[in-house]
């Protein structure tokens, strides 16, 4: 089953897909997130929460990995 993932301050809730009771909630003041698959609501917000730290967890190995052999390259030229 389809759910769209709603944000509204720091609050996350999921509902079944269906477009018109979306709009609801839309026109309420909650922003739409994403569209995700899962058994029921709490594990379409779990699965969304898994997305993004995987999706961010790329780019700060990137980081550890890059910052170090800067820094070791610009000491190793600068003496």
């Amino acid at each position: 089953m389809d759910f769209y993932v709603l944000k509204k301050k720091d609050e996350l809730i999921a509902i079944p897909a269906n477009e018109q009771h979306c709009k609801q909630y839309l026109d309420n003041g909650y922003f739409y997130i994403d569209k995700v698959a899962a058994c029921d609501e709490n594990t379409a917000i779990r699965r969304l929460k898994a997305k993004y730290q995987r999706n961010m967890r790329l780019p700060l190995t990137a980081l550890a990995i890059v910052i170090p052999v800067i820094i070791v390259t610009w000491w190793q030229v600068t003496h």
